[in-house]
Formats: C-alpha cells, sequence, structure tokens
C-alpha cells in the first residue's frame, strides 16, 4: 500500500502521451508550455539545452558572433519536439528579445510552409526588424560616433528619420549597404528591398507584408511597391528565410528556426525529393552564416537520406534520441508526477517491476510509455500501488509485446512454415533456444530472451547461446539470432547487434512481422548451406571484450546518475527553467580545473605516443641497415662470381673457383644473417604509417596473423602480441610481458587484455603487487573491475587486504558492494575517499555531500591536510595522483572524487578567507 499523501491527486501523464507544439513565435506561448510541461533532463535534451546555450552566449559578442546548428534525430515518439520545444523556452529565458519560429512540416510543399512560417510574425515585428536594420547600417556608417547612433536608435528606432535628415549620415549610402547585404543572402535584392522599404510606409505596410509572407495582393499594390508577382517559387521562399535570418540578427537579436517532421519534407513515399534535399542543405549552409541558430528535428529516416557532407556540416550538434534506458524513465516518470504536486514521490505510486513492465509494453518509446502510465494510473485505486500486474493490465488491448512463451510458439511455426528442421531446447534459467537442425551440430541457433533492461544482464544473454549444442566449442561457424520479448535498453542492443547476426525486438508491430520473415528466410539460406555463420572465434573474443564495454558502460551510468544526484543535471521545475547561479565562483574554479586536466591529460598521450614512436623508428632504422649490409654483400658475392669467372676463361685456374664459392658463401651468410636479425627483431610493415592509435591497431591487426615474439625489438609488433594472445591460457606469459615492457603504450595493450581474462580482480592481487613493484601501473586495470562473487557476505580477504589507496578503485568498480573495498581503517588519505564512496556507510556526512551536494556540510569540522591529501592522492595533475592513469575505465569517476575534494577545499578557504581578514 502506497501513501495517499505521496499519491497524485490528478493523473499527471497525459493521455496523448505527448504536448502539442505550437507554430507561434509568441514568446508567451513558450512560457506557457514550459511552466505547465514537466521536462526529465535526458540527454537529447540536455544537448539542445547546450546547444541554446552555447548560441546565446555566442551571439552576445557582436565581433565573434556566428551562428548554430543542430539536428535532434531518431525514431517516432522519442521526444524529439519535446526536446526541441525545451530548447526553444530556454533561449527564451537566456534571452527574452530572440526571435524564434517553430514549423512542423505537413508535406513536402515549401512553399506552402513558407507561408505558414513567416505568417507567425506578427507585421509590427517586422516592421520595427526592418527600421533597425536599418539602423544598424547607418550606425556602421557613422565612423566614430557608431556607438553613439546606435544607442540613440536602440531607445528610439524612430530616430532614424533624424539622422538623416540632419545628415548626420548619408541615407544613400545606407540604402547601398542595405542593398548590398540583401544581395548576399538573396538572388532576388531588389523586390525583397522594395518590400522592406514600403514596410515603413504606413499606406502601403499592408500591402508589403503580405507579400513578404507570401500572401496574394492586389495588382495595384503590387504594381506601386513594385514587387510584381506573388512568393509562389521554393527559391524565392528559401530566399525570404534567410533574409529574415540576416533582418533579426542585424537589428541584435537572436534568431532560431526549428523545423520539424523533416522527413515528410525530405521523403517521398520513402524516397528522397532531390530539390528539397537541396533546398534544405541551402538553409544549412545560410541560416547559420547570418548568425542564426537552424535546427532541424526529424526521423531516422529523415536522418539516413541526407547527403553526407549534410551531416558532416551537422557535426556534433546531431543529437540521436533513442529509447528510454530504465534510469531514464525512472526520470520521466518521477518529473511528471513531481508536476502534479508530489515533488518527494519519486515514481510513486508505480513500483520499480509497474516501472519495468511500463518499459517493457511501450519499447522504451517515451510516447507510449506516458500514454500507458495514464491509462494505468486511470484505472488504479487511489493511495494504491502500481504495480507489474496492473501495468500489464492497462496494456490489455494495446498492440504489445508478446511473452517469451508466446514467441517461442510464433517462432516454432515460423520455422515449421518453412520446412525447417530445429530442436528445441529449454535450459533451466535460460529459456528456450531453437538449434537448427539440431543441438549436437547446429548450423544456426535461434534464442529467445526476457526484455534485457540492465547492462549487466547482456554477457548472460550471450553465454546461453555456447550452453546450445557442442559447435561452439569444436570451432564450427554457427549463425545467431536472437529475439527479445518487448524490449531491449539502447546501449545494451548496440552491443547485442555488435554479438549476433541479427537481434530481433518483439513488439507486437507489423514492423516486427516483416522482419520476422525476413529472418526466417536468411534461416533457411542458412541451414541449406547458402550462407556462413560468425567465426565462433570471434563471438568468444567479442564476449571478452564486452566485459571491458560493460564495465566502462557502467562507470559513464554512475556518472550521469551521480550528476543527477547532485543538481548538475536536474528535473526541470515547472517554475524556472534556470538552475540558481551558485553565490560563490566555485563553477568557475572546476572549470578552470577541468581545462587543466584536459590538457595534462593530453600531453601524456601525446608523451606515451611520442615514446612508442621514437621506440619503433629506432629499430625500424636498425633493421634497414642490416638489410643493406645483406645487400652489399650479396653484391659483393656476385661481384666475386663474374670476377672469378672471367678469370677462370682467360687463365683456367683453381683460384677462381675458390673465390667464386667463397663469394657465394660470404653473401648467402650475410642475406641468412639478416633474415635471422629480421625475424629476431619481428619487424613487419617497415614502411608502415604510424601517425595515430588507429594505424598502430590496424598494423598490429595484420600482424596478428603471423607468429609474434612477446620480447620482439619491434614494439608494434609486442603490441600486436598483447592483442593476439589469449588472456586465460596465455596469462602468466602476458603477466611476465608486462613486467619486462618499457613502453607505456604496449603495457596498456598488455594490461587490457589481461583484464579481459574471465579471473576476477581478486584472483589477479598478486599479478598487480608484483606489476606495481615492477613499476608497471597498468595492472591497475586489472582491480578496475566488476567482482563477479556469489558469497557477498564473506567478500575476498584477497581485495579487503589490499592497500587503501587501491581498495578505492575496486569501491569504485563495485559501487553496489562496499563491503569489497572495507578493508582496517588506517590514517591513510584514501580513509576520506572511501568514505565519500559510503564504504563507511551511505550516512557518512562525506557520502552525502559526495551523493546529493555540500549543502549543510560542516566543512570547519573537516581538517584540511586531510582534504588536500585524499585530493593529492586522487590527482590527475601530480605525478603520483590515481588520476594520472588515463586508461582506467573508472577515470570520469576519479576525476568527480577529485573535483569533489577540491570544492570540499574552495569552500572551506572562502569560509576560514573572511575570518582570516577580520
Amino acid at each position: 500500500m502506497a501513501d495517499h499523501a505521496d499519491h497524485p491527486r490528478r493523473n499527471p501523464f497525459p493521455a496523448r502521451g505527448t504536448s502539442s507544439a505550437e507554430e507561434t513565435s509568441f514568446p508567451d506561448f513558450l512560457r506557457d508550455w514550459a511552466r505547465r510541461t514537466p521536462t526529465a533532463p535526458l540527454p537529447g535534451v540536455r544537448g539542445g539545452v547546450r546547444l541554446a546555450e552555447d548560441y546565446v552566449r555566442e551571439f552576445t559578442a557582436e565581433a565573434s558572433r556566428d551562428g548554430g546548428l543542430g539536428c535532434l534525430h531518431g525514431h517516432h515518439g522519442v521526444g524529439k519536439t519535446h526536446a526541441a520545444r525545451h530548447m526553444m523556452a530556454s533561449v527564451d529565458q537566456e534571452n527574452p528579445r530572440a526571435v524564434q519560429v517553430y514549423l512542423k512540416f505537413q508535406e513536402n510543399d515549401f512553399v506552402a510552409a513558407y507561408r505558414r512560417l513567416v505568417s507567425q510574425l506578427p507585421q509590427n515585428l517586422l516592421t520595427d526588424l526592418s527600421l533597425r536594420h536599418l539602423g544598424t547600417l547607418a550606425g556602421d556608417r557613422a565612423g566614430d560616433e557608431r556607438g553613439v547612433v546606435l544607442s540613440e536608435l536602440d531607445d528610439d528606432p524612430g530616430r532614424l528619420y533624424d539622422l538623416f535628415a540632419g545628415h548626420r549620415v548619408e541615407a544613400g549610402k545606407v540604402l547601398e549597404d542595405q542593398a548590398l547585404e540583401i544581395a548576399a543572402v538573396t538572388g532576388d535584392g531588389p523586390r525583397f528591398q522594395r518590400a522592406l522599404a514600403f514596410l515603413l510606409r504606413p499606406e502601403y505596410s499592408d500591402a508589403a507584408y503580405d507579400w513578404l509572407c507570401g500572401r496574394p495582393i492586389s495588382a495595384d499594390a503590387a504594381y506601386a511597391i513594385g514587387v510584381g508577382g506573388p512568393i509562389d517559387d521554393p527559391l524565392t521562399c528559401r530566399y525570404g528565410l534567410q533574409l529574415l535570418a540576416k533582418l533579426v540578427t542585424r537589428a541584435g537579436r537572436p534568431f532560431v528556426l526549428v523545423l520539424d517532421q523533416c522527413e515528410k519534407f525530405l521523403l517521398d513515399d520513402e524516397t528522397p525529393v532531390a530539390a528539397n534535399v537541396a533546398l534544405l542543405q541551402s538553409l544549412v549552409e545560410m541560416v547559420p552564416r547570418a548568425a542564426g541558430l537552424l535546427l532541424l528535428v526529424t526521423s531516422a529516416a529523415g536522418w539516413e537520406c541526407m547527403p553526407p557532407d549534410l551531416r558532416q556540416r551537422v557535426g556534433s550538434g546531431a543529437l540521436l534520441l533513442q529509447p528510454l534506458t530504465p534510469d531514464e524513465a525512472r526520470l520521466v516518470v518521477g518529473a511528471y508526477i513531481a508536476a502534479a504536486g508530489s515533488p518527494g514521490a519519486g515514481i510513486r505510486p508505480f513500483t520499480e517491476d509497474g516501472l519495468l513492465e511500463l518499459l517493457r509494453h511501450s519499447g522504451g518509446n517515451t510516447r507510449l510509455l506516458l500514454q500507458l502510465a495514464w491509462a494505468a494510473f486511470a484505472a488504479s485505486t487511489p493511495g494504491t500501488a502500481i504495480d507489474a500486474a496492473a501495468v500489464a493490465g492497462a496494456a490489455v488491448g494495446r498492440a504489445d509485446a508478446p511473452a517469451p512463451a508466446d514467441l517461442a510458439m510464433l517462432v516454432e511455426r515460423a520455422l515449421l512454415s518453412a520446412g525447417l528442421d530445429a530442436e528445441r531446447v529449454e535450459t533451466p534459467g535460460t529459456g528456450t533456444s531453437f538449434a537448427l537442425p539440431d543441438r549436437h551440430r547446429p548450423r544456426a541457433v535461434v534464442r529467445i530472451s526476457e526484455a534485457v533492461f540492465m547492462d549487466d544482464e547482456v554477457d548472460n544473454v550471450v553465454e546461453a547461446f555456447a550452453q546450445v549444442g557442442q559447435a561452439l566449442s569444436e570451432g564450427r561457424a554457427v549463425f545467431t539470432a536472437l529475439l527479445v520479448t518487448g524490449y531491449v535498453s539502447p546501449t545494451v542492443l548496440a552491443v547485442l547487434q555488435g554479438l549476433m547476426h541479427r537481434v530481433l525486438v518483439a513488439d507486437g508491430s507489423p514492423g516486427f512481422a516483416r522482419r520476422m520473415d525476413e529472418l526466417t528466410e536468411q534461416l533457411t539460406a542458412v541451414v541449406r548451406g547458402g550462407e556462413d555463420g560468425r567465426d565462433p572465434l570471434t563471438l568468444l573474443e567479442t564476449m571478452r571484450e564486452l566485459r571491458v564495454y560493460l564495465e566502462e558502460l557502467s562507470s559513464e551510468r554512475r556518472l550521469e546518475g551521480l550528476a543527477l544526484s547532485r543538481g548538475l543535471t536536474h528535473a526541470i521545475d515547472p517554475s524556472s527553467l534556470r538552475e540558481p547561479r551558485a553565490a560563490t565562483d566555485w563553477p568557475g574554479r572546476r572549470a578552470e580545473l577541468v581545462a587543466l586536466i584536459s590538457a595534462a591529460r593530453r600531453e601524456r598521450v601525446t608523451a606515451d605516443w611520442e615514446e612508442f614512436r621514437k621506440a619503433r623508428a629506432a629499430i625500424v632504422e636498425w633493421h634497414r641497415r642490416w638489410l643493406l649490409v645483406a645487400g652489399g654483400g650479396a653484391f659483393a658475392a656476385l661481384a666475386q662470381l663474374v670476377t672469378g669467372a672471367s678469370v677462370g676463361l682467360f687463365a683456367q685456374v683453381s683460384t677462381a673457383s675458390v673465390l667464386v664459392a667463397a663469394g657465394i658463401l660470404v653473401g648467402a651468410a650475410l642475406a641468412g644473417l639478416a633474415a635471422r636479425q629480421a625475424a629476431r627483431l619481428g619487424v613487419r610493415r617497415t614502411a608502415a604509417r604510424l601517425e595515430s592509435s588507429r594505424d598502430l591497431d590496424l598494423l598490429a591487426r595484420e600482424l596478428r596473423a603471423r607468429p609474434i615474439a612477446s620480447d620482439a625489438a619491434d614494439p608494434a609488433a609486442r603490441y600486436a602480441y598483447a592483442l593476439k594472445e589469449d588472456p586465460d591460457e596465455g596469462y602468466d606469459r602476458l603477466a611476465d610481458a608486462l613486467q619486462a615492457e618499457p613502453l607505456s603504450l604496449v603495457r596498456q595493450a598488455i594490461a587490457r587484455r589481461m583484464s579481459v581474462s574471465s579471473r576476477s580482480p581478486a584472483e589477479c592481487v598478486d599479478e598487480v603487487s608484483r606489476a606495481q613493484r615492477g613499476h608497471a601501473p597498468e595492472a591497475l586495470l586489472l582491480l578496475a573491475r566488476r567482482q563477479r562473487h556469489t558469497e557477498l557476505d564473506r567478500p575476498p580477504r584477497q581485495l579487503r587486504e589490499l592497500p587503501p589507496e587501491l581498495r578505492i578503485l575496486v569501491a569504485i568498480a563495485n559501487p553496489g558492494v562496499p563491503e569489497l573495498a572495507d578493508g582496517a581503517a588506517t590514517h591513510h588519505a584514501a580513509e576520506a575517499v572511501l568514505a565519500a564512496l559510503g564504504v563507511r556507510g551511505a550516512a557518512h556526512p562525506l557520502a552525502r555531500a559526495y551523493r546529493y551536494g555540500v549543502g549543510d556540510l560542516a566543512l570547519v569540522e573537516l581538517p584540511p591536510n586531510e582534504l588536500r591529501a585524499a585530493a593529492r592522492l586522487l590527482s590527475p595533475l601530480d605525478h603520483e595522483g590515481l588520476g594520472t592513469h588515463d586508461w582506467l575505465p573508472i577515470i570520469g569517476e576519479i576525476d568527480e572524487l577529485f573535483l569533489f575534494f577540491e570544492e570540499l577545499l574552495y569552500y572551506q578557504e572562502e569560509i576560514r578567507s573572511p575570518r582570516n581578514k577580520s
């Protein structure tokens, strides 16, 4: 039973799952939307806000004023329009004078779209913009008085005519400048200039405004203002939009143009419309050049149909919106419940399993999730919890994902209908699989899986394939297909698609039925010998790499959760879009430290790379000289042969034969020695270009196909050996190579290879200790991993007995099991860090401050020397700090801990400074 006080009094979710976005430029509509619409800080939302803030900040600097460009893309219902609308609200919050227009394409008719878009701007606004544009040009002509003139016109644009009448600025020159600026952004400058001029004359202002909006005007009015026919072709409409952007920005106001549902404009029956694609490309070039911000919003199909150069032009402004992860779904549901008047309720009345059921039935689609949440809430009794059963009941009658048993029956029917022999395999605890034709020597395996929510569920899904038949262990290729019912977390889906031949999410849609037919055809081809499966060794290798990927992904997830809990990214308060400014300058100091960390990290990467390049250049040069020696020896032997032959022809003496034989033997010996030396050095591809780590990886991939020694003189060969050696069977050999390796870049590769071993961190403690004594800190990669264990009440003794600074790595990598790092307390600086990580209990003041912000923490009670020691231990700037180990997958969290202790020191100094001054 949930507490009635926590249960919202009204249904907080929109029945349609989405909020409307009006085609209007009035700021009041934006502000009203922001007040009544909850917004969760999802990645697309945060990306849009960053885009807006960067644009508005850059716009304030007139000398370096630049435009902006972005694109929100993803499947329907993932919240693209909501993110765009929130971005516009953020622009309005940052600069209320910004002129913003929003258009949702309804078809691929650009003329109709232009008329709807420009008509959003009131006539008085366009008139004011035209007058201020002239005023800016007049200020440019005023020379030394520019500042004075612009200040006068900013207060009253109508004073422009007084400037002209008083000959302070020459009107003719200003109009010439206007003609040049208009011509630069339009191909129909004279008509647009005349329309702007008559817009300022009351008797013709209505007609000029209608013409600029693309509306028809009378023949007499068109003749009077000299514009001819109406704006009725896409090219002139494009000119009009480009001119509008220029008018607004030259008048000193930010300009934002949002084009939503671009796929309807770019595609006609899923076929790209070449003329419209070219038109959009022109806007992408011209609007930012005019110092405006252009935001495109499109489906996945619209993004894919854009030419590569257009997508490259968008660059970092491209924001992919994906289905919700469980954490993101929690944010969305919590934001709507908080907005309904229950800010402390979290996701109540929904339970955790109810939330996962929402995801399973909606597939992570934001719109469908909110619709289902609305239906589940409406069907619930006030004060009762909404669990998985309640959500499933509300989902009855909707297009829904089949249950695992139903999905297995569907697959079995499809295989039988295609005439395929398959053995059904029921594995306790892991579910149903189909081996084609049987489990003993399968050519294909189809696996049925429950919904996959969490990152750490991936390896369980993958390893289940190995339990079906013996083909994988026997080294034969097997085609792998995975069918998941309802939902897969986006990050997990990306991993699975890299592992399997086919991954299908059974969501009950017609699209799934089509994909199922395609899979059946593919399986038919595989079983009948028309297609090979994936090399099982490659699958095994990918499973190993998967564990490392999951560690890094888990670290990123924890960092994002930490940022959310500390308020660095937060659910938007409906009453205010702006996060309160800090009363101190800590944000500025934090930014300085982050910049210093980035610079130090770049220097270390460059130093490691240069060390590697110099070492390889030296060995390649040595190898080249040996080849010259071998070549010289062979040449000498040949000369001796010719000389001996000549002497023999004329003298017919035995000395010639001796010389010939000696020359041949010397040349052969030198050539053989050079060949043996080259083999010992392990030098391959001496001319291979090594300008980046990518070049090195490509070369190493080639070298892996040849025999390589761990002690080869060529560092590229040793690097390739690290990628090739089996991390389980060759674990001891890798450990020896790590000890002997002089180059940091190669040690990192060796340690990364060891870290994909099936050995747990506790089983690697001896190697870590030995490597640290041998000055090979890269072995710490073996500790900075999740500890797989079954007895949580008895953590491995090896981990608890680690030095405290190394238990920090264990604590970060295993946030859900703090007892793993709970060794004997010491006076070491690491104890404060372990306390902040919650090893001393979640209620510890440092733990609370680290997770939820410094807040009311009694800073004066913390000894500054302990804080400094903790910061030094973690520092990415001190050569002995843990933060200098840039290759650790948890380096982001080490940075955050370092910044946390620096923040404590900063505020402590701020408290003490007034006291010292007094």
